[in-house]
């Protein structure tokens, strides 16, 4: 299995094929389909006005990858394929609404908890809501609030 934040950084790299346009990818949740566990991350796209502004459009792309090798198996146009009721039609406020930790010791701390989900799920075919859980509440603690229903929305 390879390690989630070596995953993370595959993802980020390889999402939209390397394509060189301004968006953003989420950090990776773990998505279930068909009864089969997966990675599924999202992209919203933005312009300089919306940096400006400080609100952005709602997720417009996502994508499943291997829960495994992290492998990027499909990308998914959410106007066909959705994964969210959220509007189309309004911006969601992604200013910073609190002091964030962003160390690297936070997020090796918080993808070795997807480390250990993903391998419970690999190797026993099992799933621990509780300890997923807590790698969720911690990703999303450094997201802005309107923006956090999109991880929640798109994870199991």
């Amino acid at each position: 299995m390879e390690k989630s934040i070596v995953v993370n950084s595959l993802i980020q790299k390889n999402i939209l094929s390397g394509a060189k346009i301004s968006h953003s990818t989420s950090y990776p949740v773990i998505y279930k389909e068909s009864n089969k566990y997966y990675l599924a991350v999202f992209v919203f796209f933005f312009s300089k006005e919306d940096i400006v502004s400080g609100a952005v459009a709602r997720p417009t792309m996502w994508a499943i990858i291997d829960i495994e090798t992290g492998a990027i198996i499909e990308e998914r146009e959410t106007k066909k394929i959705d994964f969210s009721d959220a509007s189309y039609d309004v911006k969601y406020d992604v200013k910073a609404d609190a002091q964030y930790d962003t160390s690297k010791k936070y997020y090796d701390e918080a993808f070795a908890i997807l480390d250990s989900c993903r391998s419970k799920i690999i190797n026993d075919g099992k799933f621990y809501k509780g300890e997923y859980q807590y790698y969720l509440n911690k990703i999303v603690a450094n997201i802005p609030k309107e923006y956090q229903r999109f991880y929640y929305d798109l994870s199991v």
